[in-house]
């Protein structure tokens, strides 16, 4: 089924995940009544949103005059009629999911780079030693044809000459926390992860023998990104807003960045991640202190986008955009405007 032909019809139920999840508690306190609230929608609580998760535990937006308030979803395709409907605001997708979403509903728009390298590790089980040792053996992904972790490992292993199916088999695995399981249990012979999980199962005697972002055409890339209606953020009543809301998650990218923060940040991210101190740390050193993930300034580098839409189409991806109807796919004025008025 094509979520994104149904996504208008879809918003009723996404209206109702809404205030499931604002029921539990996710939002501002909303004691102040010149706080103006704004919505954000997540799939999850990982890493890719770490800018974000910082900005509501450490109160960040609140001198911008936003109430944050996150809501999870199962998925994109319920963030994207919410958006529609205008039950939220503003919402986060992958590149291969916003290609796909745009195809049916033009007017939504990135706004913001959230995370501009590819964090993925390939781990491996023990008797693995090289990428040419999955000849012949079965990758564990969320979802073949669709999840990044799926786009990622082709791109990988096609770099190193291996090629799907007629090298290695692709397995449906589930989310991380049952694609760990199944490498550890034996049911597959690879997954690809990013920390936390990636620590927990080096932790278990698993391996890590391949870094995404050590390729050229993975490294300079976007891997998450913010998304609005256009007719939401450039009316007169909300313009104000989000651009106050950017202003509020660019200090907090800064926030994350600065090493006198990093015992906090990790704090957030053991309690928020359900993780140990040292899987916490371990994830902050690798997003903010190695990879450096998250786009200090949240601009949509056109050149980025470019390499990530060529990656798509070599990937397989259905919705992969050609390259000269990109520069209407993406705004950056909202992010501009902010980065003028920190």
């Amino acid at each position: 089924m094509d979520t994104f032909r149904q996504a208008r019809r879809l918003a009723t139920i996404c209206v109702l995940a809404l205030v499931v999840s604002a029921c539990g508690g996710s939002g501002g306190d909303g004691d102040d009544e010149s706080l103006q609230p704004l919505s954000v929608g997540l799939t999850t609580f990982n890493s890719l949103h770490l800018p974000i998760l910082m900005a509501r535990d450490e109160k960040l937006m609140e001198p911008f005059g936003i109430d944050l308030e996150i809501n999870t979803f199962q998925n994109t395709g319920q963030i994207i009629p919410a958006l529609l409907s205008g039950s939220l605001d503003i919402g986060t997708a992958t590149p291969e999911q916003m290609f796909a979403a745009q195809d049916e509903e033009p007017e939504l728009k990135m706004i913001c780079s959230e995370v501009s390298t590819n964090p993925y590790s390939l781990i491996v089980s023990p008797n693995i030693k090289t990428i040419d040792d999955l000849k012949g053996k079965t990758i564990g992904v969320t979802g073949i044809g669709a999840s990044a972790d799926y786009f990622t490992a082709v791109l990988m292993l096609e770099d190193a000459g291996l090629k799907e199916k007629q090298d290695y088999t692709f397995i449906n695995a589930g989310p991380p926390a049952q694609r760990a399981t199944a490498l550890i249990e034996g049911q597959v012979d690879a997954v690809m992860s990013f920390e936390p999980d990636a620590q927990k199962l080096v932790d278990k005697g698993m391996k890590s023998i391949a870094e995404a972002s050590e390729l050229d055409n993975l490294h300079d890339v976007i891997i998450a990104m913010y998304m609005a209606k256009q007719g939401w953020y450039e009316d007169e009543d909300n313009h104000e807003l989000a651009v106050d809301f950017f202003r509020g998650y660019l200090a907090s990218v800064e926030w994350l960045y600065d090493p006198a923060n990093k015992s906090r940040a990790v704090d957030i991210i053991a309690k928020q991640m359900k993780v140990s101190d040292k899987a916490a740390t371990a994830t902050y050193d690798k997003f903010v202190t190695e990879l450096k993930a998250y786009p200090k300034d949240g601009r949509i580098d056109p050149a980025f986008l470019e390499t990530t839409a060529k990656n798509a189409k070599i990937a397989g991806v259905k919705a992969a955009p050609a390259i000269d109807s990109l520069p209407d796919r993406y705004d950056n004025s909202l992010v501009e405007e902010a980065a003028k008025q920190k």
